[in-house]
């Protein structure tokens, strides 16, 4: 009876767990693809690459840390390692910090036209030579930001500056007026972005979507003092076979260089390096 008893209790005593072998738990998002975990030092890379991306001036680590809301020493290593992989480059007399060259080297996979980028730049420096204008060639990155990805300058003394690489919201811009026409965004959408915008011109919303009703119908846009002061801006989209804007080539110009009749010249050659671009695109 006791060794009845004895297995009675030792069979309804809880068995211990064995511990199972730990390991990442990988789920699958709704396109298919495995989502693991994310991993926080690349995070803050991309935050730091960005906000250099933006600044357009050498900057020290404090600043970038309060910046990006990043812990300051994490700053400084992700800096460090990034400095020696060429992605940043570091001054040490002001103790500062710029992108480098080498994120050119990544940057140019993914904006390469047809496999030859280079292709379209004889084109793109013609415009810029024969009109007196800086041109520059816009892509979107997701769906409110552009980078510039390609641009040429005037031998003119005074002359509108950009650098490859500057990335800035989605709608300023001439640019900005044919991603919002040729574009998918809805109007709510496009609304939210719209008061995300610091212009340098008074524009109710009211009054910028009629801008790309008007770029929509007409085929190309105008920026006249809204994006920079004393600037004008014309610019075309370069189309994929959905009739999207898949990039936009722009004209930069002074006020002073501006009227309708010149601009009619700048906008013939614009719409050829656009439909060209766009041929290139589709290979």
């Amino acid at each position: 009876m006791r060794k009845s008893t004895a297995v009675a209790e030792k069979a309804a005593k809880p068995k211990k767990k064995v511990a199972q072998p730990r390991g990442r738990k990988v789920e699958t998002s709704s396109d298919g693809m495995a989502s693991g975990k994310v991993v926080g030092a690349v995070v803050g890379a991309i935050k730091i690459l960005r906000y250099l991306s933006e600044a357009q001036q050498a900057v020290g680590v404090s600043h970038i840390a309060k910046e990006t809301k990043l812990n300051t020493s994490t700053t400084f290593n992700i800096l460090r390692t990034l400095s020696m992989h060429d992605l940043v480059q570091f001054d040490p007399l002001a103790k500062t910090y710029i992108l480098s060259l080498g994120i050119m080297e990544i940057a140019k996979g993914a904006t390469s036209i047809g496999g030859d980028f280079g292709i379209v730049r004889p084109m793109i420096e013609r415009i810029a030579n024969d009109h007196g204008v800086t041109v520059t060639l816009w892509q979107p990155v997701g769906n409110r930001r552009k980078v510039l990805i390609m641009t040429a300058h005037t031998r003119n003394v005074m002359r509108i500056q950009m650098a490859v690489g500057q990335r800035l919201p989605l709608l300023v811009g001439a640019a900005g007026r044919l991603f919002a026409a040729f574009g998918t965004a809805t109007e709510e959408d496009l609304r939210d972005q719209f008061d995300d915008i610091r212009w340098e011109r008074s524009l109710t919303f009211k009054e910028f979507m009629a801008q790309v009703a008007d770029a929509r119908e007409k085929g190309w846009a105008l920026d006249d003092g809204y994006f920079t002061a004393g600037t004008v801006l014309v610019s075309t989209p370069v189309l994929d076979q959905n009739g999207h804007a898949i990039m936009a080539v722009t004209a930069n110009m002074f006020t002073g260089q501006y009227d309708p009749k010149r601009a009619e010249a700048i906008i013939r050659d614009l719409k050829i390096f656009s439909e060209h671009v766009g041929r290139l695109a589709a290979f």
